[in-house]
């Protein structure tokens, strides 16, 4: 009987594939907003993991509460900038999102567009208005913007694509308070089948803090020497009551400061 994995004594498969390497990547949070200090960390991704894993592995590194909706965007270099619309156009264009569901008259901005399932009020098991923040998830999207699901698209399938290899990557996460993180690919690793962070800089972003002039409000009542009455509140709802509470605060310079051991403690269990 003739084996079943020869024809004519040649094997039918080739060798295996070798493991694909890892993505090294950079990723920044608000770098054109938020600095002294920067907030930013290095991650070694398998490059088989999902978006959907890439999302979590975020979550741990920045600290974040995970209790918001997030996307992940392949922009358009070709784009027009923002900066260049007109106020008022901008505003109907706003209108017409939200009475259409989606952009139809503004420029594309995104080659692709990479989503939560549940992605509109409605979670993965059927729930409708499971996130307070997903409604805003229309304003993000775009007729000509294909979506794909974080949970079924794997890192590969993007960072190899030849149509965005060069193409800048962002991850938005609050669509109320809109955290973007610039993504950039800087190297490849051996392959391994967790995430790890190798480097960072800057105490992760207190979530619910009102975006970055919130951030930069709440750093500033820290650096006083003497705090106003408001000052003190935001400090102690820092420390008591943000999602991502810190019950040491910001004082002597711990803005700056960073746990990559427990990063990466928790990194390995996702």
């Amino acid at each position: 009987m003739p084996s079943k994995t020869h024809i004519n004594g040649k094997p039918i498969f080739g060798p295996p594939r070798p493991p694909r390497q890892n993505y090294l990547l950079s990723i920044h949070l608000e770098p054109k907003e938020i600095a002294n200090p920067a907030v930013k960390r290095t991650l070694s991704c398998p490059a088989t993991a999902t978006f959907d894993e890439l999302h979590q592995a975020i979550q741990v590194a920045f600290g974040w509460a995970s209790t918001h909706t997030f996307d992940f965007k392949v922009k358009d270099p070709n784009a027009p900038r923002v900066e260049d619309e007109d106020d008022s156009e901008s505003m109907l264009n706003t209108i017409r999102t939200l009475e259409s569901g989606m952009q139809t008259t503004t420029p594309r901005r995104n080659l692709l567009r990479i989503i939560e399932k549940g992605e509109g009020g409605v979670d993965t098991n059927g729930v409708a208005g499971f996130r307070v923040d997903s409604s805003f998830g229309n304003l993000r999207r775009h007729a000509q913007t294909p979506e794909k699901t974080s949970k079924e698209l794997k890192l590969y399938e993007v960072l190899d694509d030849a149509n965005y290899r060069d193409c800048p990557l962002e991850y938005e996460y609050d669509f109320g308070d809109a955290w973007t993180h610039e993504i950039e690919v800087i190297g490849r690793e051996e392959p391994t089948e967790i995430f790890t962070c190798s480097a960072g800089e800057g105490h992760g972003v207190a979530e619910d803090v009102a975006s970055t002039p919130g951030w930069k409000k709440l750093k500033e009542a820290y650096r006083a020497t003497n705090p106003t009455k408001d000052q003190k509140e935001n400090m102690k709802w820092f420390e008591t009551r943000a999602s991502n509470k810190d019950p040491k605060g910001l004082r002597n310079g711990r803005e700056r400061i960073w746990g990559k051991d427990r990063v990466n403690r928790l990194l390995a269990q996702l």
